[in-house]
């Protein structure tokens, strides 16, 4: 990570080297790939030809001869055996299931997502295009990408490696750590440490001011705004869908730990803390100064009500609705799944009525308990 990082006002994010499958060299446009270091990339063993090529990776259903393909799901059995792939991941298990080159692995969708980097476009190529803006005190290395209209804020730092599309706004005091990437329209608010090889999609806002705001009962009622003076700080191997924001600390940081993964609309708000390996599906939302635990799960439209402390490893299925603080592992659940309207109406209005039976059955209890005295 870089030295930047020591300077948060947190604690150290861990650092750690590339994982398997990431910052693997991709292939040019037009290349192939052997299967043999496809094996390599994958931790597999070729069962056929390793010096065969393929020059895509592809669906069962729609490979071709020269495309590379995997079988993950048992109840695809039939797309597997009818596939023109001229290679196939899958376990050992099922090798016998395809008759063309193999590379056997252990989890065979884990080896298409680390294969996947191979076939992957490769960065753009060095460079600072003339439209865009540096300031005079910003620091790039040699080795890095700044496309057209851009702008880097004064003293910022851009490491080797990194890219930044077209318009992209990277702000005072904020570091880019050794490979990361922002695709166009990213915006990068002053204050914002970013780790090494994150990837954030466009329109991804980060260090945003935070919603925090004092009521002045006395004083006619107004809002009055509480300045945002903390930043953001993200590990490393950190991917941010479009259109997510995480805003920036009050007082403290917004941290996220290495590895987390979100999706497309998601809020974070001021001050949370989500811990290592932590992955959030579509539109969740994290209020103030809540703190996820490592390899938590959150569900699509899961959210998070402020100040709470989720334990690690808790997953929290679509839709959940946390009001109070987890503090044991496992599964959670909120919500009534889909169903036909009037089964709805109907279970709503048992759900309404549960007090009362409850109190109904009390009072049974109650005068049970007095004809056996």
């Amino acid at each position: 990570m870089t030295q930047a990082r020591a300077d948060s006002g947190q604690p150290p994010l861990r650092t750690r080297k590339a994982r398997s499958g990431q910052g693997a060299a991709a292939a040019k446009p037009g290349a192939t790939i052997n299967l043999n270091r496809i094996a390599q990339a994958t931790g597999g063993r070729v069962e056929g030809d390793g010096a065969f090529t393929v020059a895509a990776l592809s669906a069962l259903e729609n490979a071709a001869s020269d495309a590379l393909s995997f079988y993950a799901d048992p109840k695809r059995e039939a797309k597997l055996k009818a596939s023109g792939a001229g290679a196939v991941m899958l376990k050992a298990e099922h090798a016998g299931l395809f008759a063309g080159h193999k590379i056997v692995v252990a989890d065979p969708y884990l080896a298409y997502a680390r294969a996947s980097a191979l076939f992957a476009p490769p960065p753009s190529d060095a460079g600072v295009h003339p439209s865009a803006i540096i300031a005079a005190g910003a620091s790039l290395h040699a080795d890095v990408a700044v496309g057209a209209y851009s702008v880097i804020g004064e003293n910022s730092r851009l490491e080797q490696g990194v890219v930044v599309g077209s318009h992209v706004s990277v702000g005072a005091d904020c570091v880019l750590g050794r490979d990361t990437v922002l695709d166009p329209g990213v915006r990068i608010y002053a204050r914002t440490t970013i780790g090494e090889r994150c990837k954030l999609a466009s329109g991804a806002v980060i260090g945003a001011s935070g919603f925090g705001y004092a009521h002045d009962e006395n004083g006619g009622g107004e809002w009055v705004r509480i300045e945002q003076l903390g930043g953001v700080v993200i590990g490393d191997d950190v991917d941010i869908g479009a259109n997510t924001t995480i805003d920036r600390g009050a007082l403290d940081n917004t941290v996220i730990g290495n590895g987390v993964k979100l999706d497309n609309h998601i809020q974070i708000a001021h001050n949370v803390r989500v811990g290592d390996d932590t992955v959030m599906a579509g539109c969740v939302a994290i209020a103030g100064s809540a703190t996820i635990g490592k390899r938590c799960r959150l569900g699509g439209r899961a959210a998070i009500l402020g100040h709470l402390e989720i334990a690690d490893d808790v997953r929290v299925n679509a839709d959940g609705f946390v009001a109070q603080s987890i503090t044991e592992a496992g599964v959670y659940s909120s919500m009534i799944p889909a169903q036909p309207a009037a089964q709805w109406r109907k279970t709503v209005a048992n759900l309404r009525r549960l007090d009362r039976l409850r109190a109904h059955d009390n009072q049974c209890n109650r005068d049970t308990t007095q004809d056996d005295d």
